[in-house]
């Protein structure tokens, strides 16, 4: 049986140099090239929500999520 450490690297895009992969910074760079590579449409979904042809929500997107939960503190 082999056992896993955990400790991973990859070489970053952003600044060039090693990263571990099980860092915020590794993370949010995965996110931003997710992000990326959507469409203008799947982006603007994403941040703001689908709404239908009358209005309605049909899925909220991170903005008003965001929006909504600071509203709450």
């Amino acid at each position: 049986m082999s056992s896993y450490s955990g400790e991973t690297t990859a070489i970053s895009e952003i600044t060039g140099q090693p990263v571990n992969t099980w860092s915020e910074e590794w993370q949010r760079e995965c996110e931003a090239r997710a992000i990326l590579k959507m469409s203008k449409v799947q982006r603007e979904e994403f941040f703001n929500g689908k709404k239908d042809e009358n209005g309605k929500t049909l899925r909220a997107g991170l903005v008003p999520c965001a929006v909504h939960r600071l509203s709450r503190l």
